[in-house]
């Protein structure tokens, strides 16, 4: 069986309401979706499975990331983007073998902006074995996972999920920061890479990193699924609220993101520049 831990947090976060989103009216080019795949280890406490993007990607090249993507239909929820893109990126079958495996939706957090001005919805999914007696509780991801596009991801590597809530000296450093005007918590996990890494086949000797770095947006989603799932204040100090919901209502309030993007300007502005200083110290 899974942990008392493990099962009481896929409890909270199957709980959690996310606020309403604008995310389902946003043009399509905006929309954008990520799969938090969490899987119970051989203790019975919860992974969750990261990748590294490769280093030829015009954007976040060589970061650590979630799989996710873009939309490609204006029919598409966010859970069926995340899956469709996990599927695309590291083979995560969107039917898997009903008779070994569950899959289950756990939840939605709040929407992220991402640096580039897209609106980011994180959807949290939890994949177990239906037989524990027979296939034992932990799962092993090889069994199921590959990297299925090697343009995008470097390799694939799983982290024990309440990790992101510690500030332990070495795994972890954070600084405050602005970000076009607004703080923000800049937080960096040091990963270290393991023999249980995937990488790709077509590499017969693969030059495997020693440290995956996993920060920015990432390191701030998987502190807030953590602290949602496991009901505790992480170590280190962080954004209390979770998501950008209100940033991207008042972005679309003042007619920002809208179908046209244009990158260089959205990347340039700041938003002291676009609201005052009150609803600033909201955002």
């Amino acid at each position: 069986m899974i942990s008392r831990t493990a099962s009481e947090c896929i409890q909270h976060l199957k709980a959690f309401s996310p606020p309403p989103t604008l995310w389902h009216s946003l043009p399509l080019g905006r929309r954008s979706a990520v799969l938090i795949l969490l899987h119970p280890n051989a203790d019975g406490d919860l992974n969750v499975v990261l990748t590294m993007r490769s280093n030829g990607l015009s954007s976040f090249s060589n970061q650590a990331a979630f799989p996710g993507g873009k939309a490609d239909l204006e029919s598409e929820s966010p859970f069926t983007v995340a899956r469709r893109e996990a599927s695309e990126e590291i083979g995560f079958p969107q039917e898997l073998n009903e008779s070994k495996y569950r899959f289950e939706n756990l939840t939605e957090l709040p929407c992220h902006l991402a640096r580039n001005w897209l609106v980011v919805r994180p959807c949290v999914g939890f994949v177990s074995h239906r037989n524990v007696i027979h296939d034992g509780v932990g799962v092993d991801i090889s069994e199921f996972l590959s990297v299925a596009s090697e343009n995008e991801v470097s390799a694939i590597f799983t982290v024990p999920f309440d990790r992101f809530l510690s500030a332990e000296k070495g795994w972890y450093k954070g600084t405050w920061m602005d970000w076009a005007g607004l703080r923000w918590r800049q937080h960096i996990f040091s990963v270290k890479a393991s023999a249980s890494d995937i990488l790709p086949e077509s590499l017969s000797s693969p030059k495997k990193q020693k440290v995956y770095p996993v920060w920015g947006l990432t390191a701030r989603i998987l502190i807030d699924a953590a602290r949602i799932g496991f009901a505790k204040e992480p170590e280190m100090e962080y954004i209390d609220k979770v998501g950008d919901e209100l940033l991207i209502s008042n972005l679309v309030r003042i007619g920002e993101l809208g179908p046209e993007r244009d990158r260089e300007r959205e990347m340039a502005t700041k938003f002291s520049d676009l609201f005052d200083k009150e609803l600033l110290a909201k955002l």
